[in-house]
């Protein structure tokens, strides 16, 4: 850590959850513990369902717990299936199964049931003349009577606002993003891009994460792995405060971020909370390989969390499925389909444990046995 900070300021035991899933309101209710080993997602998310809680504090009644159970069933269905299904057949399962998983999260947020209708928010453009790197998806917002599960995922997990624009005279706000922009930011298969593309990976995980406080003042200090002088140019250019200190093996790198809300002697859940946004907002993706949630800054990739980017892909892969199965092979390049091959053996897991963690306000980790 900065010399400076570490000798000047107090350090905080880091709050539940942080930084990557720190709640807004106390769920010691769901889980006490700071992490926690799932062998079995379903039955743990559940158990989570049954024991949940409205924010007034007032129990989930009955009807509402059997409809959140319900779409629970209908996610396990699909993804089980889609982990036994060929390769092309996968994705449109694994969508489905996300669908229900963030209609679960929805409610859980604020439950609306069957009282509002609901829209996939998103969706594409493909011909015979599409391939991976000019395909597009376009996001839209909710309406004054339906719901776009895109748009309430992105509000649930705090992305950043989405800029939703009206294109033609007539036409619904909307949103496009490249598909292979989606590749290239998904955390879990960078490496694989950026061989496949022959491009420098632009990821840069941030260790040894600590907090400081001072006065009004909670501050966020990491370490960042793989850094230079040009990358630390490139992420403040992006917003983030990075500053260099030397070392007796040359310098070491660091990111701060400050939020100037802390009103009592130990930070409360929701001073934890804000803290964690902030630093969300300024670009924060993770990978989780088991045993912890490794977190990475980026100078380049788009702002939108780890999660909603394999949602929003898998969205893409599983119209081809669908509308296009003829289409699968032509899309996609020989690599490229060594890239979505990789997207599906590895993304999947990663949505569902994040899902699972962000609901509970820990880290859910896998099973060691799993």
């Amino acid at each position: 850590m900065p010399r400076i900070i570490a000798k000047e300021y107090p350090q905080e035991k880091l709050g539940s959850g942080f930084p990557l899933f720190s709640p807004a309101q106390s769920k010691n209710y769901l889980l006490s513990c700071d992490s926690i080993r799932v062998s079995d997602p379903w039955s743990f998310l559940g158990y989570t369902i049954r024991v949940s809680k409205h924010k007034t504090g007032a129990q989930l009644n009955m009807s509402q717990q059997k409809y959140l159970l319900d779409l629970l069933d209908q996610a396990e269905y699909f993804y089980e299936t889609a982990q036994g299904a060929p390769i092309k057949s996968q994705p449109l399962l694994y969508y489905y199964a996300f669908m229900n998983l963030v209609k679960i999260v929805i409610n859980l947020d604020k439950f609306e049931g069957n009282v509002k209708k609901y829209f996939h928010g998103v969706g594409e453009s493909i011909s015979a003349a599409s391939k991976l790197t000019n395909a597009e998806i376009s996001l839209w917002p909710s309406t004054r009577t339906k719901l776009s599960i895109s748009e309430c995922l992105l509000k649930v997990l705090e992305d950043a606002p989405i800029p939703y624009a009206t294109h033609r005279a007539g036409a619904e706000p909307s949103f496009n993003i490249r598909v292979i922009d989606l590749m290239r930011d998904c955390v879990g298969i960078n490496r694989t891009y950026s061989e496949i593309y022959n491009v420098p990976e632009h990821f840069f995980r941030i260790t040894i994460h600590r907090c400081y406080s001072q006065r009004n003042r909670l501050m966020f200090v990491a370490q960042i792995e793989k850094c230079d002088d040009g990358i630390m140019a490139k992420l403040n250019t992006k917003g983030y405060n990075i500053s260099k200190e030397a070392t007796s093996d040359g310098y070491c790198y660091f990111l701060t971020v400050d939020s100037y809300v802390k009103t009592t002697p130990s930070p409360t859940i929701a001073e934890w909370h804000s803290l964690s946004k902030k630093l969300r907002n300024l670009g924060l993706w993770s990978y989780c390989d088991g045993n912890e949630y490794k977190t990475y800054i980026s100078p380049t990739a788009f702002r939108m969390s780890s999660p909603a980017i394999i949602y929003h892909a898998m969205f893409f892969f599983g119209s081809i499925t669908r509308y296009h199965p003829d289409l699968f092979d032509s899309v996609l390049t020989a690599k490229e389909f060594w890239l979505v091959s990789e997207f599906l053996k590895t993304q999947p897991q990663q949505f569902l444990y994040y899902i699972l963690s962000y609901i509970n306000g820990t880290e859910v980790l896998f099973s060691k046995q799993a």
